[in-house]
């Protein structure tokens, strides 16, 4: 009966040191849980790269803002600390290890509502992309231990080169944007008529330069000096040894202009 009595107080004693615990230090993390988280802060000593820590605040801060507020949950603040960063054993001895610990604290109270120990390895050895990685693997086990959401990565389209415009279309004529302050009218309280609206009429373009031509050419004729008439020579007045056959009727002129065997006036010389 003693001892039946002495294991039934073992018994109590050892639940209520494990109620007491769970109430002290908050319920551990062994399942997504629904908080509203508000903010995150991460934590670590000397030893562990800044750039490690800045990579897990942008991307569970991300998270943060890509989620939904769950209606009626908890307002929660995490608190996350980097305990032990290193390699794995066996076969993950290269690969980056970090060990930490996670625990939301309520807005309200400021009491530790939840709390949880986490062991994460990196998925590849390449020392360019190894801290990035590891601080991925961080995130997203604080993502899925609270429910957050995962952001989405934008894309940026690059801009359009093709247009629909021909190269021989002549270059659109767009009007100046006029402000309103010109394009509506000013009215003072102290005048009394209405004023008129100004209009703005735009500008209109000037068209296209075009090619001179060149001035025509005016051809003038030459103008050859008269010569004076000369009569034909009889058939009896020409002698042998003349180019005109006998019988025949004709004249030969030794210049253009005037010949002196006809004309006496004529110079001998050219």
């Amino acid at each position: 009966m003693f001892v039946r009595s002495l294991r039934i107080a073992v018994a109590l004693g050892f639940a209520l040191l494990l109620s007491s615990c769970s109430l002290f230090h908050g319920r551990s993390i062994d399942r997504p849980l629904v908080y509203f988280v508000r903010n995150v802060t991460i934590m670590a000593d000397a030893r562990v790269p800044l750039d490690l820590l800045e990579s897990v605040d942008r991307r569970v801060s991300a998270a943060i803002a890509a989620t939904r507020a769950p209606q009626g949950a908890e307002r929660v603040v995490l608190m996350v600390k980097i305990d032990r960063l290193g390699f794995g054993e066996g076969a993950r001895r290269r690969l980056a290890q970090a060990d930490f610990t996670v625990t939301a604290v309520s807005v309200e109270t400021g009491e530790p509502v939840a709390k949880g120990s986490f062991r994460v390895n990196s998925w590849t050895d390449d020392p360019r992309w190894a801290r990035q990685a590891l601080a991925e693997e961080i995130a997203a086990r604080i993502r899925f231990a609270f429910s957050l959401t995962t952001p989405r990565i934008r894309k940026t389209l690059p801009p359009r080169t093709m247009s629909t415009r021909l190269v021989s279309d002549p270059p659109s004529v767009t009007a100046p944007k006029t402000s309103a302050a010109t394009s509506r009218p000013v009215s003072t309280p102290s005048v009394s008529h209405p004023q008129k609206p100004v209009v703005v009429v735009p500008p209109t373009p000037a068209p296209p330069p075009r090619e001179m031509a060149a001035p025509p050419i005016a051809e003038t004729p030459t103008v050859r000096p008269a010569a004076p008439a000369q009569p034909a020579r009889r058939a009896a007045d020409v002698g042998k040894g003349t180019p005109v056959e006998q019988g025949a009727v004709g004249t030969i002129r030794l210049r253009p202009d005037c010949d002196p065997a006809v004309t006496p006036t004529c110079p001998a010389t050219p």
